[in-house]
């Protein structure tokens, strides 16, 4: 089935109408050699190729095909049960139009529009209208239900947004979902960014599950500055989970095992608020000042999380130390963290090091501290082509002493397909307009 899928992925690239005129080829190649290995000793060696490229002729009025996926392969003792497999992310076709601003894409691909998300097999469309106004829509078969076979599986939604540019932005989304038939995800939601100052801004989103009729989460941001030398940033967010997760986990026990909350309740509702303070010293060195603060209903306790760092920016060199401190409902949620990193790039080579350490108050199956360092070095030989190595070196409560390394080689790549070559008049034509001699 996979192989099909890349095929069809294929002949909408050839279905590109090359002959007519040249089309651009440009994408990357990323390729990872990891190496780490497991509690009981057993070393893994998986080689990961993830290639993404896109084809289209350049212009307002084009036709374009954009294509990513990945590959993966066990040398040394099987992961995942497998010792191999792959993936594609997405590959679709894009008609775009001068008037209007419009597009329309078909295809594998991932739609993101207001508070909806979704990665479907089928069309998203998107146009400007008169009075700012924007008008999106899609719909097809939804991937990430795939496991379960696709016979009835179905996804769509849109959005309306209405703005004046550099000034505001309002939308409202939709996006139902079904699975088997039957309904499986419905949210509704309200997106805004507003610049009603050059030095104020506010954006945020309020979600709500359609299925339920109850709020999944609002989350707002605003940002004042930057001036001269100082920023600051104010965070709120309010989480109702069983909404928020309801569609990705059916069941409490799919929920905290999805995301090893042990500690917490499904059904808690979180509030966060907090910000940040950037002041600039000097130019290149910035002081940063964070704090956060979480109140869980359910618990009826709340956790705070908050410290500082200095950060150094100059010309082929930057460094970093931070400290904070994080006090929480459990034995996890209590603990000192430092970090200190540096950054050096000598010609056409660069070394980054990094260093985390994390004190607990109390110890968290049985370790009181833990620690991750990692070092790394990296040569661009041109343009195109880079290599990254690292190595890491982990140990807390629940992994003891574990180096890991990866090898990772990027190249960039871009081409012309087709088209008639241009060639110059011979020395005896004729001009246009000109007189025969």
């Amino acid at each position: 089935m996979r192989s099909l899928r890349v095929a069809a992925s294929l002949s909408l690239l050839v279905s590109l109408p090359l002959t007519a005129s040249a089309v651009d080829l440009a994408g990357q190649s990323r390729t990872y050699l990891q190496s780490s290995q497991a509690t009981d000793g057993t070393r893994y060696l998986p080689l990961y190729e993830y290639l993404s490229f896109t084809a289209g002729k350049t212009g307002s009025d084009a036709v374009s095909f954009h294509f990513g996926g990945w590959y993966r392969y066990d040398l040394q003792n099987e992961q995942f049960g497998s010792t191999s497999t792959g993936d594609l992310q997405y590959a679709y076709v894009t008609l775009k139009r001068k008037t209007g601003n419009s597009a329309l894409s078909f295809g594998r691909l991932r739609v993101n529009e207001g508070v909806a998300s979704a990665q479907i097999d089928g069309a998203y469309a998107r146009t400007d209208l008169k009075g700012g106004f924007t008008i999106a829509a899609y719909g097809g078969n939804p991937v990430e239900t795939d496991g379960d076979t696709r016979s009835g599986d179905s996804a769509y939604g849109g959005r309306v947004s209405q703005g004046l540019p550099g000034i505001y932005t309002i939308g409202v989304s939709y996006l139902k979902e079904k699975n088997d038939g039957k309904d499986f995800r419905k949210e509704e939601g309200l997106d805004l960014w507003i610049r009603p100052l050059s030095k104020l801004e506010l954006m945020g989103t309020s979600s709500y599950n359609g299925s339920s009729k109850n709020w999944m989460q609002h989350q707002y941001h605003a940002a004042i500055g930057p001036f001269a030398w100082f920023r600051l940033n104010l965070n709120a967010s309010k989480t109702w989970y069983k909404e928020y997760f309801s569609a990705v986990n059916t069941t409490q026990s799919m929920l905290m095992s999805a995301f090893s909350f042990t500690n917490i309740d499904p059904n808690e509702i979180v509030t966060m608020a907090g910000g940040s303070i950037a002041i600039t010293i000097g130019g290149p060195v910035t002081v940063i000042a964070d704090y956060r603060n979480y109140d869980y209903q359910v618990l009826n306790d709340s956790a705070t999380y908050g410290g500082g760092s200095v950060v150094y920016t100059g010309a082929g060199f930057g460094a970093g130390v931070a400290l904070h401190r994080m006090n929480g409902p459990s034995d996890d949620l209590c603990y000192d963290d430092q970090r200190v990193y540096v950054f050096k790039k000598i010609a056409k080579a660069d070394i980054t090091l990094d260093f985390v350490h994390v004190s607990y108050d109390q110890p968290v199956n049985g370790v009181s501290d833990a620690y991750t360092g990692t070092a790394a070095a990296g040569y661009t030989f041109s343009p195109r082509t880079r290599v990254v190595a690292d190595v890491e070196y982990v140990s807390n409560p629940d992994v003891i002493r574990e180096v890991r390394g990866m090898l990772n080689f990027v190249y960039n790549f871009d081409a012309k397909l087709g088209g008639a070559a241009k060639t110059a008049p011979s020395a005896g034509a004729a001009k246009p307009g000109g007189k025969k001699p």
